[in-house]
């Protein structure tokens, strides 16, 4: 669409109304697609305020890179017409921190955004706004009206009016729905409701549950001595639970965080560690393959089974796995009755897999009797295909109902560690069950073919 309207050369004026018609996260979208030289001509076509609205709408990276086309002066005009957040975003995505710091010292909001800025990015106070309506208990509605008419123009949001005390206590908050049908005379202080507020140093996602329990759009942010300092809003909910789940996501394929800026080297090069440690995991489990297949060597119908003793335990565990973290991160931890609940299914689930494996291995072993050593011709059909059944079903059972509670107990155990639970995801929990499922499966067939005389 930008493409098509900077072709057809209109004039200023005209271009400007066509522009206006359009939302800047649609702009923006189009200015991704746009070569330097067409960016150039559409920056002269607007003004700060609207290069603001549209970069604000960019990823970090990818807005910071934008702003870097301007001259130093042209930056921080853009990002004055900012919110304060969203200006910290995009600083902090600036490689050149030298150049950031020299744009942070002329900036008007330069005092908040070093606060937030010295944040750790865990913790409520690095999302924050701090621009924000302040009214006082004491006032009439109708003044309070007016002080949010001058106000509102600065501010990110007037959903809520933070009422604050005469050294900036927090007190509660104001809708503005029911000051807007609220006559005067009548104070604050008698329609002000009760509004939790979390404070600066909270790990972020803490905040994210209070928000989703209360059912709130904004949550006030308060210091230590519940002095108000900012707030945060749903979009910032929402781009938290956004970058918590796609961390999650790369825990969950054992990934480090990565930036979608990064080259292939540097990406490959972050994977490395994890790609290491899975591969010293995988050692006694290679180890102990090697042991039990020269004890039961011969016994190749084993062999044949391994993939389902391999696979179905590692779908029980991932489906577990999930109802765990996600207890955990909306509660902290599973609570008893969710342990029991998902151990007695998983049991349910092993036991049905079990008897379903007993009868297709019964059946297979009967018919075909391949794979088996030479001496199960001194056994009958039956016999041997009873020995083989217990044998794989028997694992199946035992394997399946242990794994769930790994897949319980491991998250539960980072936690306590103080390691974020998803990390236990994906190919760490993986390696794990697959040394188990082969400790089960060879150790029993080993012990009971043994204990036959079949080896």
């Amino acid at each position: 669409m930008i493409k098509k309207l900077l072709s057809e050369k209109l004039n200023k004026k005209e271009f400007q109304v066509r522009i206006d018609e359009m939302h800047a996260y649609d702009i923006a979208e189009d200015l991704l697609g746009l070569a330097p030289n067409e960016r150039k001509e559409l920056y002269q076509f607007l003004s700060n305020e609207q290069l603001a609205e549209i970069v604000a709408y960019l990823e970090p990276e990818i807005a910071a890179g934008i702003l870097e086309e301007f001259d130093v002066i042209k930056q921080t005009r853009i990002l004055d017409e900012m919110n304060v957040d969203d200006s910290v975003d995009i600083l902090q995505a600036y490689e050149d921190e030298e150049l950031r710091d020299i744009i942070i010292e002329t900036l008007e909001d330069r005092e908040d955004i070093q606060k937030i800025i010295e944040y750790d990015d865990d913790l409520v106070g690095a999302y924050m706004s701090t621009d924000f309506v302040l009214i006082h208990p004491k006032m009439d509605v109708k003044e309070a009206s007016s002080s949010l008419i001058k106000q509102a123009d600065e501010a990110e949001s007037i959903n809520l009016l933070f009422v604050v005390d005469e050294v900036n206590n927090y007190l509660g908050a104001v809708d503005l729905r029911v000051l807007v049908r609220t006559r005067s005379p009548k104070l604050i202080e008698e329609i002000m409701i009760d509004v939790p507020a979390v404070t600066d140093n909270l790990p972020v996602t803490e905040a994210v549950h209070d928000m989703k329990n209360y059912e709130l759009y904004e949550l006030p942010v308060v210091n230590s001595d519940n002095k108000l300092i900012g707030f945060l809003t749903l979009d910032d909910i929402i781009d938290i639970a956004t970058e918590e789940a796609e961390e999650d996501f790369e825990k969950l394929a054992a990934l480090p965080k990565t930036n979608r800026t990064h080259g292939w080297l540097k990406t490959a090069l972050r994977r490395l560690p994890w790609l290491i440690i899975l591969m010293i995991i995988s050692i006694p489990l290679m180890s102990f393959s090697d042991l039990m297949i020269g004890a039961i060597s011969g016994v190749t119908i084993l062999a044949f089974f391994q993939p389902l003793m391999l696979d179905s335990p590692g779908n029980v565990a991932t489906q577990t796995l999930a109802v765990a973290l996600k207890s955990i991160s909306n509660e902290g931890r599973m609570s008893r009755g969710e342990i029991k609940r998902e151990f007695i299914s998983n049991l349910f689930t092993s036991l049905m897999l079990g008897l379903i494996t007993f009868l297709i291995s019964f059946v297979f072993v009967y018919f075909t009797q391949l794979g088996l050593p030479e001496s199960a011709n001194t056994f009958t059909n039956v016999e041997t295909a009873l020995i083989f059944s217990v044998i794989i079903a028997g694992s199946l059972v035992i394997v399946v109902s242990v794994v769930s509670l790994l897949a319980i107990a491991i998250p539960h155990l980072f936690k306590s560690m103080k390691v974020d639970p998803a990390v236990a995801s994906g190919p760490f929990i993986t390696t794990i069950i697959d040394f188990f499922s082969t400790l089960v499966y060879f150790g029993l067939a080993a012990l009971i073919l043994k204990g036959v005389g079949m080896i």
